[in-house]
């Protein structure tokens, strides 16, 4: 009775090691499922995780120990001290659920890793449970779970990394299909930030003459783009695809799945340097896009981004038009309300006033603009329709809550390009100006340095600074030294303790949340 009273705390000792797996399996999930990116983010998190769950197992092996040792000589008890490590793992995943962490994506393939993980510490507690038919003693390795659970993570997703690769291509092969079948018109859009915001504002300004699909969301891998053509194409005119990258070939290879006939570059800038390397490298994992398309297509890029701009003195096949020449803007006004600005094109010009913020918006609308002129659509439709165009969530989304709180939710931006221009933006309101933030990620060494620069303007604009993570000494000491004040600027753990601090700041008060870290970045 005893022994299987023991297998029975050791089978639930690992199913809560399948569930404070779930982190890992996360951050394997954000890494595109590379193991380099994990590795890459134990490196930057000082191996913050690791210690975390050696702390696990050696305060589970500890209290073990103790716990069979003074219970040796009474048969049942001595087997039950398994449930210390059930007890040290459920405070585990309390721990995590308090720091605010992303919720994972189940999608088919997580289900299928989640499974896989779970049968393999299912399989250690089983070789722990026979070892315990011999000695209790032997009950204490369960806290060797407790280690081994990033390292049984990583080994679930080589397992299953083969199978994976082939079945994606049955999705890929779909999609091929049926965008051949279909034919629509694909436009493809990239850059190191904006592409969303682009894809939204093209999107509005097609439909006054088109039927148009667009990926949703940031749905910019080559598996979110499968999807939306496999789930959702049904016979629209247009294709927009949002093509994202971390690494060398990203772009190329969702061009080889749509086959883009029109391409927009919103920017080059130095997001993800820390996996593609210098600025010039960057520039040419975005150049994919242009040199995807064919002679009969046309290719837009941001001249108001100077390395954007550069892209276009390359030898490329297609049509090019670098904005700030023949489709430009001028007299730009930010203010709470929105952007407004004119837009002159073909020795026409037109006034805009949007409800989207930032002066960004100009230079995106320019980009579209150019693209949809080359698509028959008039000057003043793609004015109405960006007149009309809704805030993309997350990304200088402007919240009233009708009270005494006004959020400018930028949770989605991660680049020192666009931290500046939400803070132009907060300059625009009046009331105690508020920015929680992590700061920037994946800039190389780029990261530093960039990082003091964002303490340097929020110094220049806020009255606190709400700072969170690893990165709040760097952006405290740019703020400091520039003139804040030390006692305006706290850091925190999470951002959810950032948040519930707000109350203690009286009056009127304008916050802005300033990219939002996901799990895989700490």
């Amino acid at each position: 009775m005893e022994f299987y009273i023991s297998v029975a705390t050791i089978g639930v000792a690992a199913i809560l090691s399948a569930i404070i797996s779930i982190p890992m399996l996360k951050v394997i999930q954000l890494s595109g499922y590379k193991a380099h990116g994990v590795f890459g983010w134990w490196k930057s998190t000082n191996y913050d995780v690791l210690i975390r769950y050696a702390a696990l197992m050696l305060f589970s092996f500890i209290t073990e120990i103790i716990f069979v040792t003074c219970f040796s000589t009474f048969e049942w008890v001595r087997y039950c001290a398994v449930v210390f490590y059930c007890l040290f793992a459920v405070a585990f995943v309390v721990a995590v659920r308090r720091n605010g962490a992303n919720k994972i994506k189940f999608t088919g393939r997580m289900i299928r890793l989640f499974i896989l993980n779970l049968i393999l510490l299912l399989a250690v507690g089983g070789a722990v449970a026979l070892a315990t038919y011999y000695s209790p003693y032997c009950q204490t390795l369960t806290a060797a779970m407790g280690m081994a659970v990033p390292f049984l993570a990583l080994l679930a997703n080589l397992i299953t990394y083969p199978f994976e690769k082939l079945n994606n291509r049955k999705y890929v092969k779909r999609a091929k299909a049926k965008l051949k079948e279909q034919s629509p018109i694909v436009i493809g859009i990239t850059g190191s930030y904006g592409k969303t915001t682009a894809k939204n504002l093209l999107r509005t300004m097609l439909e006054s003459k088109y039927t148009v699909l667009s990926t949703p969301g940031s749905y910019n891998t080559p598996m979110g783009v499968c999807k939306t053509v496999n789930d959702s194409l049904n016979g629209e005119q247009v294709f927009i695809a949002e093509l994202g990258a971390r690494y060398k070939g990203d772009i190329k290879e969702l061009c080889d799945i749509v086959n883009p006939t029109y391409g927009i570059i919103t920017a080059v800038g130095d997001m993800h340097a820390e996996t593609m390397g210098t600025r010039a490298d960057i520039a040419n994992v975005k150049y994919e896009l242009a040199a995807a398309l064919p002679s009969t297509g046309v290719l837009a890029l941001n001249g108001y981004n100077a390395d954007c701009k550069a892209l276009g003195a390359r030898n490329h096949a297609c049509k090019t038009v670098v904005t700030g020449d023949g489709v430009a803007y001028d007299n730009l006004v930010i203010d709470g309300r929105g952007t407004s600005f004119g837009l002159s094109a073909d020795d026409k010009r037109v006034d805009i006033t949007t409800k989207l913020l930032g002066a960004h918006i100009a230079e995106t609308v320019c980009a579209c603009a150019a693209i949809a002129l080359e698509l028959g659509v008039a000057l003043e439709d793609i004015a109405t329709a960006v007149q009309n165009a809704q805030p993309v969530e997350h990304r200088l989304q402007l919240l009233e809550s009708g009270s005494a709180v006004t959020v400018i939710d930028d949770a989605f931006n991660a680049n020192p390009i666009g931290a500046k221009n939400a803070l132009d933006v907060l300059k625009c309101f009046d009331g105690v100006k508020v920015i929680i933030t992590p700061g920037f990620v994946e800039l190389g060494a780029l990261e530093k340095p960039s990082n003091v620069e964002l303490g340097r303007q929020i110094s220049a604009t806020c009255d606190y600074a709400y700072l969170v993570g690893s990165r709040a000494e760097d952006i405290k000491s740019g703020a400091v030294k520039n003139g804040m004040d030390d006692s305006k600027i706290t850091i925190f753990r999470s951002r959810n303790e950032a948040v519930e601090a707000l109350k203690s700041i009286d009056g009127n008060k304008v916050v802005l949340f300033e990219n939002d870290l996901p799990d895989n970045i700490a």
